[in-house]
């Protein structure tokens, strides 16, 4: 198997990439107005390099650490189909309460749902799983092309209130603006995220079947060769996609074939990105502090978003509507590196995450039940 150090720093930096996408989401109305000066080229950057890329690491990992805990069932004679299913009972739990008290983008409950798919492939054949990204890629390509249909009554859905209430009041009044907007905002999570993360969920789970992050791997050293043109191909064809977003090329169908292109685009950037940190990962010996948070992802991901409410929401700095996306920017890596320290100073007490220990406790409850039987 890959090196544990591997796999939490994919988690760590998928992390910071994961905030510096969600907190503009978090900071402001949504809208499809254009930004301009400083605002307009942060917005750029993070469509360029950050939009579309770091959730797909993250359903790597998920893939990955899904064969990793059949293997271990089956090693330790307990049903890998009953503890996983229960697995993905708590992450949906985890999911419907961070996507109403926390933050309406969630993809937790996306992963849960998803995650059934791959109790059916786990015996899947490596030419099936080649097959299943493939087919996802397509279906990325069809789902992008609906959301782009669909964008502007998604984005009318879910703006709030224009100066009282919504994320603007207490508590009491941003949970129940995200109760009215999570059925829109979980929409375009499904349409967005779902067939790309899938396709990585079935790339995961093909790597840790061939042993492609081993040390030694002929798979991933063919891999690591191709790095620059994963680079070149990877940041061109995302530079179409922020384009397109920028609006250079229109409003028709040559900014529709912009967007959908992200579907071929960010899988491609993300696997430079992938090969990077794995490359980090093995030479660079202060890439193990900063991996450390990634023992605790799952702990990681929420509390983003709970510093970025406290920062934003009337309950707390109230910025929300201010900051524009230089500023998003910018707090996206102070909040990003506050949860970074945070986890390090917790992992220095605990061993792990406060959620990952209750989504395990969660998950040991199916052997208590097999050894019942």
């Amino acid at each position: 198997m890959a090196r544990t150090a591997d796999i939490d720093l994919l988690r760590s930096i998928a992390l910071i990439g994961i905030a510096v996408v969600n907190i503009p989401f978090l900071a402001n109305p949504p809208t499809l107005v254009r930004p301009t000066g400083a605002d307009a080229v942060a917005q750029f950057l993070v469509e360029w390099l950050f939009q579309g890329k770091f959730f797909i690491l993250f359903s790597f990992v998920f893939g990955w650490g899904f064969a990793v805990q059949i293997a271990a069932a089956q090693r330790e004679g307990h049903s890998a189909a009953a503890r996983f299913s229960l697995r993905l009972s708590g992450l949906a739990l985890l999911g419907i309460a961070h996507g109403l008290l926390v933050f309406a983008g969630d993809i937790l409950l996306l992963y849960a749902l998803l995650g059934a798919g791959l109790l059916l492939l786990h015996t899947a054949s490596p030419k099936v799983l080649l097959g299943v990204m493939a087919g996802c890629v397509v279906l990325a390509m069809a789902s992008l092309a609906l959301l782009g249909a669909l964008l502007p009554d998604i984005l009318a859905a879910m703006v709030p209130p224009p100066t009282t209430g919504g994320y603007r009041g207490g508590i009491a009044d941003s949970i129940r603006q995200r109760i009215g907007e999570w059925p829109s905002a979980f929409a375009f999570v499904v349409l967005f995220n779902g067939p790309i993360a899938f396709a990585a969920f079935a790339a995961g789970l093909f790597a840790a079947r061939r042993g492609a992050l081993d040390p030694g791997s002929p798979i991933h050293a063919r891999f690591d060769r191709a790095l620059p043109w994963f680079l070149v191909v990877g940041l061109g064809l995302n530079g179409v996609y922020a384009a397109a977003m920028a609006g250079l090329f229109g409003e028709g169908l040559a900014a529709l074939a912009g967007f959908v292109l992200l579907a071929v685009a960010a899988p491609i950037l993300s696997i430079a990105y992938l090969l990077l940190i794995i490359r980090a990962s093995r030479r660079w010996q202060a890439a193990d502090i900063i991996a450390r948070p990634g023992r605790m992802s799952l702990t990681g991901y929420v509390l983003e978003g709970v510093l970025a409410g406290l920062i934003f929401n009337g309950y707390g700095l109230g910025l929300y509507g201010t900051v524009g996306a230089m500023g998003c920017l910018l707090i996206a890596l102070g909040v990003a590196a506050a949860t970074h320290l945070a986890a390090t100073l917790w992992l220095r007490v605990f061993q792990q995450g406060p959620l990952e220990a209750v989504l395990r406790w969660w998950t040991r409850l199916a052997d208590h039940r097999t050894l019942g039987r």
